[in-house]
């Protein structure tokens, strides 16, 4: 009896410990771009890079305490899979508490819901080290820290499901400041800054309504453009500020295997208080002449029914800022193009080329950009 009782302890502390053990995850994904120089002052040159497309590697899990609420942890951090910069760049990292009908709460560092709702439509998402995504030229795309956050669990409605999410910032210094892998909001007090999102998901269509209030950003990206090349474009109008940005998502499925998908989005500048005088002297002079700013994409995916392992896909994004003491408008266009080849969930293959004009007045730059890839989830 003493054997059995011992052995049904151990039992039970074994199964436990595997109920309770984190869930290793992450990604590396690596290309391989070509980005030829055009050079104003010297000869042109073919340049050749390798990629790190937003790698990662997480660990996230959870403990049931009852039979409706659990705790819930995670932890991510970015690596360089080509070498060029530090590994362990701050990604998500969190710890709450689930209740399957009330919804998530959590405290750490995330991305906002804003950002959130880009996963939706942006189909190049993360390419060329993240310059080819929406992120490379749009406000919005932003990780916060020192958040509590909220996500609703779904709520049905007519054969489509509803989600809320909302995320407020203590700001805990004199201004807004960059961090690891995201950005400090201002302020003393939770909510000084805050994002939220509604999503409405359904079999044909799904649409998402955002807002950011006194969120950290970069206004007038400069997208994928090989900034060494002396070009006429120089980073003078790029600028770090709080904004507030309102974005509106959709997309359809019209058919089987087609997605089309579009974002809409306006961003004005909220704060121009930082925490560092090194981004004060910066970013300050540049964020308080910036008016607004205005962004838009379309693109589609396309699953060939008869090769369903090839995806073909293409994508357009602008944005225009405007600014104050009539200067000129500064407009940012991406043209993308490519296909995967999708060899199982884990892992697929994918060929692109895309297009990134910038202007300003007379000052105007042109970029090409072709590339292959490989990424690996695990």
């Amino acid at each position: 009896m003493k054997l059995n009782l011992l052995s049904f302890a151990m039992l039970s502390f074994f199964s436990s410990a595997i109920y309770a053990a984190p869930t290793l995850y992450g990604e590396i994904d690596a290309s391989i771009d070509y980005l030829p120089e055009k050079n104003t002052n010297s000869s042109n040159k073919d340049v050749w890079e390798i990629s790190s497309n937003s790698s990662y590697l997480g660990i996230k899990g959870d403990e049931k305490l009852t039979e409706r609420l659990s705790a819930v942890y995670g932890i991510e951090w970015g690596f360089s899979a080509d070498g060029d910069s530090n590994d362990w760049v701050q990604r998500n990292r969190f710890v709450g508490l689930k209740d399957t009908q009330l919804g998530t709460i959590k405290v750490g560092k995330h991305d906002t819901p804003v950002k959130q709702l880009s996963s939706t439509v942006d189909i190049f998402n993360n390419y060329v080290a993240n310059k080819a995504d929406i992120g490379g030229i749009l406000v919005g795309e932003n990780r916060i820290d020192n958040i509590v956050a909220y996500e609703s669990p779904t709520i049905s409605l007519d054969k489509g499901v509803v989600k809320f999410n909302a995320l407020l910032a203590s700001g805990e210094s004199s201004g807004i400041k960059t961090s690891s892998g995201g950005a400090k909001v201002a302020g003393r007090g939770l909510g000084d800054a805050w994002s939220a999102s509604l999503v409405y998901e359904h079999p044909f269509f799904v649409a998402g309504l955002g807002y950011d209030k006194a969120i950290p950003s970069t206004f007038a990206g400069r997208g994928f453009l090989n900034v060494a090349t002396g070009q006429s474009y120089t980073a003078d109008t790029q600028a770090f500020a709080a904004a507030n940005t309102l974005r509106a998502i959709g997309r359809l499925n019209p058919i089987e295997g087609l997605s089309i998908k579009t974002l809409y989005q306006r961003s004005e500048v909220e704060e121009t208080t930082y925490a560092d005088p090194a981004e004060a002297t910066k970013w300050a002079t540049k964020a308080n002449n910036i008016d607004d700013a205005e962004g838009w994409l379309v693109g589609a995916e396309y699953m060939l029914p008869n090769a369903k392992k090839w995806i073909l896909k293409a994508q357009y994004s602008q944005n225009d800022t405007s600014f104050k003491n009539n200067m000129a408008d500064f407009k940012a266009k991406q043209i993308m193009a490519g296909a995967d080849y999708v060899f199982s969930k884990q892992v697929k293959s994918y060929a692109y080329g895309g297009y990134l004009m910038l202007k300003q007045a007379d000052k105007k730059d042109k970029q090409p950009v072709v590339g292959v890839g490989l990424e690996f989830k695990f």
